[in-house]
């Protein structure tokens, strides 16, 4: 089945991470599986001391490597969630943006959204192509400044007339606001999160971001992804010169 260019992209981006989630999980589980040793973890590591310092100055004990081992793999797990919304939203930029160039409604696309553009913005864009990705990247900026995610979501559905599932669309929100609550509140959940999300594993009141939480995540807003996506195509909303043929699934 073709796809869009911009949803393949998007698993692009998701796959290489995918790749790097990975690759943690693996020297994490090297490194615990090391021995205790009179080392420090630079050292048995084949370090150098001048460079790996902090390395350098932790004993080689399973204490010591269980310590910066959970904090790497959280901090890779973390940065995947917020670079997965941050991708999701590009991806969501860049398909509004083209569905432009269709035959769409212009007052439906552009609803009661009012943006300021400059004579100069418009002389510098050179193309009528690049007039239509000004004006759209300023309807999405404009959207965004909802501050929500499924807020944004709906309003772009509307815009371009995609009928969703909300089934698909709910089981991806949890994932997408998780970055929110990374970002803004070290993950800490507050009343909303956990009123909404229900479901979402919680240790203190905060996110358990682990391997099954990343895997959770890709899986379901990768899905969501797709779902629109083929909305944009049924609805003939993506120009024929942004359309590929099928992309393998993110791994």
């Amino acid at each position: 089945m073709p796809t869009s260019k911009a949803l393949q992209r998007f698993q692009d981006r998701v796959r290489a991470f995918s790749e790097d989630l990975e690759l943690a999980d693996l020297l994490v589980k090297q490194l615990r599986s090391l021995n205790d040793s009179d080392k420090s973890i630079c050292e048995e590591l084949a370090g150098q001391p001048d460079r790996h310092e902090r390395l350098h100055a932790r004993r080689n004990t399973a204490a010591s490597r269980g310590i910066i081992s959970n904090h790497f793999r959280r901090t890779i797990q973390s940065a995947f969630i917020k670079d997965l919304h941050e991708d999701f939203s590009e991806y969501l930029a860049t398909s509004l943006g083209r569905a432009a160039l269709t035959e769409i409604d212009p007052n439906r696309y552009t609803g009661e959204v009012k943006i300021d553009i400059k004579a100069s913005e418009l002389l510098a864009a050179g193309s009528w192509e690049s007039v239509v990705s000004l004006i759209s990247s300023k309807i999405f900026r404009a959207l965004e400044n909802e501050k929500s995610t499924r807020k944004l979501i709906k309003k772009i559905s509307d815009r371009v007339g995609l009928e969703l599932d909300d089934a698909i669309l709910d089981t991806a929100m949890p994932y997408l606001d998780a970055r929110h609550i990374l970002v803004h509140a070290d993950g800490i959940a507050d009343v909303e999160y956990k009123t909404a999300y229900p479901d979402i594993e919680l240790n203190d009141d905060k996110l358990s971001i682990n391997f099954t939480f990343v895997t959770h995540a890709k899986d379901a807003v990768h899905k969501l992804a797709c779902h629109i996506d083929e909305q944009f195509l049924d609805k003939g909303l993506v120009p024929p010169a942004f359309i590929s043929g099928p992309a393998p699934e993110p791994e």
